[in-house]
């Protein structure tokens, strides 16, 4: 009988998560509604700093595998899950004082979203199809309620109902795939599959279409064209902190496991997988950009620019190399600082209007509000990839990645697609300092305060990183080093 070495510390950061979610659920039956509105967040934002403690404690820990060989422990995995959990922690920022649905369901919002949380961290540090799959359905069901959680909004249904059904076709594929490779292998832990393919033949066809079906239920998670669909009416029809929690937590998720899959699991197919990649890659950058220059609603532009950015991300997963996955890891900070305060701001702007976010909104609001008119205009540009702001240094660090591995195509192509975004980026800053525009004096309300603090956090943290960016790179190249060896 053989005995399999349980470590309840590999886990502990999903414990912790789903420790509080039950905790609210749990209280959420004797609270009052006022009461779980100031409570939840508090409880959920104590949980996401637990979490944040625990990922960090293990983070220079030596590599090693855990549950026999279904997580892989390392610096690569615990970065991506602090990711994961800061963004949690500013999207509960952002969703303080909110009404609609997150207000009227705050326990069932905060549990989700600390589910969701759980289930993305498990991702990073997986190490077989199996914990792959059962983690990815964990975060994605709570994500489909989550976009649909304002059931008093048509938009929020609808958004939602085309996430299930998008997103159902994307593990689906992921899920064949996965079965594809087993087929082929015998195996469904990455370094055993790895193992497999050296002793069989690395281009048989199964293992092929497995590979191909792997990328493809990736790519929809990653929300990279042409498996995007969903991401426009999801990201608008949901509330904006749910939005600005999904644009960065799950860009991150996908492309941390779809890095540590290729790179251990097929590394022999390594030809193969970066020339599809580099075509996702282009297709990101020509649909997300061209899409997002007819928007006028801001969410909804927003949600076309994360697609063109899959083209960035995926650009540096396609490198394959040491350099590249420090540039992922890089980036993947950035975005998710800029992607989150940007949704802040317009979440802001949201409960001052009461409706949708128009670029139209924004005429003349930076002389009523600087400070966020001003943060605004750093994640904009750092969207953009304008200096002084991480967002420069990370493209920049991708650029270098194509362009010392051969692919220079790519780094052009990233070129040409930020000067079409600066297009349509650069309409909102146009707008926020036109001194023509008469603006009435913005209502203020209970959670406007928490969130105005969250966007300065995040501005602060695009602009540090991009004029100091020495400390972030450093432990970028500890995570690619415990990953690629």
């Amino acid at each position: 009988m053989t005995t399999i070495p349980v470590n309840f510390t590999a886990i502990s950061p999903e414990i912790i998560l789903l420790s509080v979610a039950s905790v609210l659920l749990a209280a959420g039956v004797f609270l009052p509604q006022r009461g779980a509105e100031r409570l939840c967040p508090v409880l959920a934002a104590g949980g996401f700093v637990g979490a944040m403690v625990a990922a960090a404690a293990q983070f220079h820990d030596a590599p090693h595998w855990s549950f026999d060989h279904t997580l892989r422990l390392d610096s690569f995995g615990e970065g991506g899950r602090l990711l994961v959990f800061a963004a949690g922690l500013l999207a509960v920022g952002v969703s303080w004082g909110a009404g609609g649905g997150i207000a009227q369901r705050a326990v069932e919002y905060n549990a989700l979203i600390l589910a969701a949380a759980a289930g993305m961290s498990l991702i990073c540090v997986a190490n077989s199809f199996v914990t792959l799959f059962v983690a990815l359905e964990l975060f994605s069901i709570a994500l489909y309620v989550m976009v649909a959680i304002d059931t008093d909004s048509i938009t929020s249904l609808e958004g939602g109902l085309k996430y299930l059904i998008v997103g159902s076709v994307g593990a689906a594929f992921l899920l064949y795939g996965s079965a594809l490779v087993y087929g082929a292998t015998g195996q469904f832990e990455f370094d055993r599959i790895a193992t497999a393919i050296r002793s069989s033949d690395p281009h048989g066809v199964v293992l092929l279409l497995g590979i191909a079906l792997v990328i493809v239920g990736l790519g929809f998670k990653a929300n990279a064209a042409p498996f995007h669909m969903w991401t426009p009416d999801a990201y608008q029809g949901a509330p904006t902190p749910v939005t600005a929690f999904m644009s960065a937590a799950t860009k991150v998720v996908a492309l941390v496991v779809a890095l540590r899959v290729l790179v251990t699991a097929f590394p022999a197919e390594a030809g193969i997988w970066q020339t599809g990649l580099a075509a996702i890659a282009i297709a990101s950058f020509v649909v997300g950009n061209l899409a997002a220059l007819r928007q006028t609603d801001v969410k909804r532009m927003l949600a076309y620019s994360t697609v063109g950015h899959s083209g960035f991300l995926l650009t540096a997963v396609a490198a394959h190399s040491d350099l590249g996955t420090r540039a992922l890891m890089y980036y993947l900070t950035v975005y998710g600082a800029m992607n989150i305060g940007a949704f802040a701001v317009v979440a802001i702007r949201e409960r001052e209007i009461g409706r949708p976010v128009q670029i139209a909104d924004f005429a003349g609001w930076g002389y009523r509000r600087p400070l966020l008119g001003t943060a605004l205009l750093v994640f904009l540009l750092s969207l953009a990839g304008f200096p002084p702001t991480g967002g420069f240094v990370g493209k920049l660090y991708i650029f270098s990645a194509a362009v010392h591995n051969g692919q220079t195509y790519l780094a052009v192509a990233g070129v040409v697609a930020t000067m079409v975004a600066l297009v349509y980026y650069l309409r909102i800053p146009f707008a926020l300092f036109d001194r023509d525009a008469v603006v009435p004096e913005p209502r203020t309300g209970s959670g406007f305060p928490l969130a105005t603090l969250t966007t300065g956090l995040a501005a602060t943290a695009v602009l540090v990183l991009g004029v100091v960016p020495g400390p972030l790179i450093d432990l970028a190249r500890s995570a690619g080093a415990s990953l690629l060896g």
